[in-house]
């Protein structure tokens, strides 16, 4: 996947402004220090950075940034919750009080994802001079010398170093932790190696906490640079993930989302760390998880098409806390384009699976991505992809151009489509992607939909609030009610917005 847009606020809903932002950070307390200096925290709400601390408190005070995917989202929840219970005080990037150390967690998808995470560690680095900068992530596994000569950085976290990152922050800032955590939980759910004496309120960026389930990919797709990055294919164990959602769900989280490079290579280690003999698939994960966690809703973030397991859908049929929202990469729409990006499914068998969706679960919303401008595609096969995305009728599609990155079989394949061509051809799906994203959205005006509401602003005449349904379309509505971090029935009445702010406007019926 690449880089993530995440859905900032909708300041003037009637001026329908369009919004896209490159990061987004971590929102995390110690609760420890919220017992000590301001009294009691709710388990159940979630907390914000710590705004203002007492003169003498001496924490080391840690900011954390995150570009790329929901991937990389759920490694910094981990960290953060690692640097909480290590006796860090968490803080904003750019808040009122400046941070001792900055985190950056970078993206190498693409040529631009590089150049972003340049940026935002020169960046953090101009806020606070006298700041350590630590850069980890994708760009520095992929790229460690090249990042490592940027002046900025003072500190280079490989992924062979990962497991340790608040214990080298600690070691640059010579802070003695009061506690270490138990390596493991940087790569996937945080939290279980907490003592007892030391209880935490999990927090997130909104009303949704990711759990991490599985790392690695060994797909071999022609273009793709994450196998470089993570390695092969590495998966939680049953329990891990079970009782990562628990806490979550524990915390007052409404919403866990099972995140992974590639979930379809989910096999369940046994306790030795070896894969057992009959292996456990997402499946018998998602049953487990439901079966064991009350949690209102569980999310899965993507899948691939080549892995799909056909039996899935009965998990959704039976059980409504499933997000009805399928990912489904597409990546290209010819056959001959599939072909050569070693993709391992053709148009007839990803039409398939999207018929059996739309069969059993007709409510549920399907989005994907397309690249645009892969080596030799032709202006046939550029037609050819716009036409079958349009038969697929998809609720939102993500657009990219082709990005070459060293290191993969495609950087190095003839016929290099010019970068003109990729603008015209992306901004086709673009075009298309708006178009069906409003037909897919009118199909629901009318109807009453579960939201989760997560922020709200106000405007001149009340107060806005945003949230999801179960089936991913963004609701917009008015209420002088506090529904932050609530699930409530709502009548989606009319379209509202455009770009990445587009969604519903909806009546609260509850």
């Amino acid at each position: 996947m690449l880089h993530v847009v995440s859905y900032p606020f909708w300041a003037n809903v009637q001026r329908y402004k369009r919004f896209v932002l490159s990061s987004r950070t971590i929102t995390l307390i110690n609760r420890e220090a919220l017992d000590t200096h301001t009294g009691p925290a709710q388990e159940t709400r979630p907390l914000s950075f710590e705004k203002e601390l007492p003169a003498g408190d001496l924490r080391p005070k840690v900011a954390l940034v995150t570009l790329g995917c929901k991937v990389n989202f759920s490694e910094t929840e981990a960290l953060a919750d690692n640097f909480q219970r290590a006796g860090f005080a968490l803080v904003e990037p750019h808040g009122e009080v400046t941070p001792d150390v900055y985190i950056v967690n970078t993206c190498t998808v693409t040529h631009v994802a590089d150049r972003k995470s340049r940026q935002m560690l020169r960046r953090v680095k101009r806020a606070n001079p006298q700041a350590v900068v630590v850069a980890t992530g994708c760009y520095v596994y992929t790229s460690p010398g090249e990042v490592s000569g940027i002046p900025e950085v003072d500190l280079v976290v490989r992924k062979t170093d990962e497991e340790r990152l608040v214990e080298l922050v600690s070691e640059r800032l010579n802070y003695e932790l009061p506690y270490r955590p138990e390596p493991s939980r940087l790569l996937f759910a945080g939290g279980l190696a907490a003592p007892e004496a030391h209880p935490h309120t999990l927090d997130s960026y909104r009303t949704r906490a990711m759990v991490k389930i599985q790392d690695g990919c060994n797909a071999g797709c022609a273009f793709c640079i994450v196998p470089t990055a993570r390695g092969g294919p590495q998966s939680v164990s049953i329990r891990e993930v079970v009782e990562g959602v628990r806490q979550k769900a524990a915390a007052g989280f409404q919403e866990v989302v099972l995140t992974g490079v590639h979930l379809g290579k989910y096999r369940a280690p046994s306790p030795d760390g070896a894969l057992e003999a009959r292996p456990v698939r997402l499946k018998a994960l998602l049953e487990a998880v439901l079966n064991e966690v009350d949690l209102p809703r569980l999310r899965i973030t993507s899948l691939e098409p080549q892995d799909y397991d056909p039996t899935l859908l009965e998990l959704w049929q039976r059980d409504r806390r499933l997000s009805r929202h399928f990912h489904l990469a597409l990546q290209a729409g010819s056959d001959a384009t599939l072909v050569r990006m070693r993709r391992g499914y053709n148009l007839e068998r990803y039409a398939r699976i999207v018929e059996q969706i739309r069969r059993e679960l007709p409510d549920a919303s399907i989005t994907t991505d397309v690249i645009v401008g892969f080596p030799g595609e032709t202006d046939q096969e550029a037609a050819e992809t716009l036409a079958f995305a349009r038969q697929m009728g998809y609720a939102k599609m993500h657009v990219f151009p082709y990005s070459p990155r060293a290191g993969t079989s495609a950087a190095t394949m003839p016929n290099q489509v010019p970068e003109p061509i990729k603008k015209e051809r992306g901004e086709k799906l673009r075009l298309l992607s708006d178009e069906l994203s409003r037909s897919w959205r009118e199909r629901f005006v009318g109807e009453v939909r579960p939201v989760l509401w997560e922020s709200s602003e106000n405007t001149a005449d009340s107060m806005v609030w945003s949230g999801l349904t179960d089936n991913y379309i963004r609701v917009y509505a008015s209420s002088e009610e506090p529904l932050h971090n609530r699930v409530t029935p709502t009548r989606l009445v009319r379209l509202a917005g455009q770009g990445d702010a587009e969604g519903m406007w909806g009546e609260v019926t509850e």
